[in-house]
């Protein structure tokens, strides 16, 4: 029985992390898509994006904007009007997770979610700890329904998540004490009882 909990616990904490992950994709996806109406029209052609003939091209980077793609749409509509409808609790609930992947998608529209914790009145290490518990509600009730759940573009989303990262270059190497050249010799046996008994 023991070994199924922890199983179960393992489960609901890897599909956690992909429904943060998705949440966040989703506040992405709405924040870079053009809806007529909504926001001003851009100059578009289907030409690639080129800098102007004065600076030259190779000097300037050209900054293309971000298009979500039809599959990325697909997903942010399920975690839209699926998940955040029907298996997140309350209202509260929606809001604070709606307005915490907003402020990692878009913090520049946005701001910082400290900084709406403290417009709204609200305790952000409550309102953390709400939406950490709302995560794993919807990733167990994935998991229990035995609905397929798909990856985001992680490559997209990785570096908006908090503390999601790993920066191989600052992880500690294994040092030795001994120099180099230098070979272990074999202990006597008085020497392997005289070390146990140390110990």
């Amino acid at each position: 029985m023991q070994s199924d909990l922890s199983i179960h616990a393992a489960e609901v904490a890897d599909a956690s992390l992909i429904v943060k992950a998705r949440i966040v994709e989703a506040a992405d996806t709405f924040a870079h898509m053009d809806v007529r109406g909504l926001s001003p029209a851009t100059l578009r052609t289907f030409w690639p994006a080129s800098p102007p003939d004065s600076q030259g091209y190779g000097y300037n980077e050209v900054k293309v904007r971000y298009r979500p793609s039809a599959s990325a749409i697909s997903r942010a509509e399920e975690v839209t009007y699926r998940w955040m409808t029907e298996l997140v609790q309350d209202d509260e609930r929606r809001v604070v997770l709606g307005m915490w992947a907003m402020c990692l998608a878009w913090p520049r529209m946005v701001g910082s979610f400290r900084q709406f914790c403290a417009k709204t009145g609200r305790v952000r290490r409550t309102a953390e700890r709400r939406m950490d518990q709302q995560i794993s509600a919807i990733a167990a009730s994935l998991i229990k329904n035995a609905q397929s759940l798909q990856h985001p573009n992680w490559s997209r989303v990785s570096p908006m998540l908090p503390n999601q990262g790993s920066d191989f270059g600052r992880i500690a190497t294994v040092t030795h004490w001994m120099a180099d050249g230098a070979k272990p010799e074999a202990l006597s046996k008085e020497d392997r009882e005289a070390s146990r008994k140390a110990a």
